[in-house]
């Protein structure tokens, strides 16, 4: 699911502050990163890991972020990182890496994993582009029912709008089963494989900002968009009013748990 028109900005503003920082730090502790390796950034987004991950390798280290989404690119290369290792920004398919065989010494995939057509085959790409003993990275989100944002937000689109555009709100929480990540990876000859599940604390500016900023950062958003005042207001409030015990003096803070996972080539 890609993002369009103001999609890839609206999300580097409201997402990535939010919840895809702070995740890339947790996922990128996980990684030990070392000075010196060459990285790929898979789904890269607007590049928030690739900029962390920068200042780990130095100098001597590479990352190239890619991502199908020209957009989002763009963006990246907007905040480009000022230091560490020399960072490329390129578009490519997760499923087709234009990228040689053994090339890097780690691949990254930070929630990207479950919106490839094709899991399977873009987990093989990843392997074959890690030379031997490479290692991978994947963060994917668990279930919907485990992240109360989305699951507020979901139903209250789903009674106003329908099943259907409820379900594209969900898709990032289409591959939520641990073991069948597991699975896989495995199928795609990695191995040492350790999933754990972790928990990012998502700090969210009051309801009535944040819930349509969030929108506004999905494929969804257009749609949202042409929505009457009336509906989206209705939806705001019901999603609002559902997260309550989530409200505090800033705004709401709400945890969201993902799979991360570990693996060598």
């Amino acid at each position: 699911m890609q993002l369009t028109g103001t999609g890839p900005d609206s999300y580097e503003q409201y997402q990535v502050p939010s919840v895809f920082e702070p995740l890339a730090r947790m996922f990128l502790a996980r990684m030990a990163l070392r000075p010196g390796e060459r990285v790929l950034d898979v789904a890269c987004g607007t590049g928030i890991v690739a900029r962390l991950a920068a200042p780990l390798l130095g100098p001597a280290g590479s990352i190239i972020g890619t991502d199908l989404n020209a957009g989002m690119l763009e963006v990246a290369r907007r905040h480009q990182p000022s230091g560490g290792a020399h960072v490329e920004w390129r578009q490519g398919d997760a499923m087709a890496l234009p990228f040689p065989d053994a090339g890097f010494d780690v691949a990254l995939c930070q929630q990207g994993l479950q919106f490839f057509p094709e899991r399977a085959g873009a987990l093989r790409e990843m392997r074959r582009v890690l030379r031997p003993g490479g290692r991978v990275g994947l963060c994917v989100w668990r279930g919907i029912e485990h992240s109360p944002c989305h699951l507020a937000i979901a139903a209250a689109l789903r009674r106003h709008l329908g099943p259907d555009l409820a379900a594209r709100f969900e898709a990032p929480f289409d591959f939520g089963d641990g073991e069948a990540l597991r699975d896989a990876m495995a199928a795609a000859g990695f191995r040492d494989i350790v999933i754990e599940v972790a928990t990012v604390t998502r700090r969210l500016l009051p309801p009535a900002e944040s819930i349509p900023g969030l929108l506004a950062s999905t494929p969804i958003g257009p749609d949202v968009a042409a929505l009457d005042g009336g509906t989206r207001d209705a939806i705001i409030a019901e999603a609002a009013e559902a997260l309550t015990a989530y409200h505090d003096a800033r705004g709401m803070t709400v945890p969201q748990p993902t799979h991360i996972a570990l693996g060598t080539a």
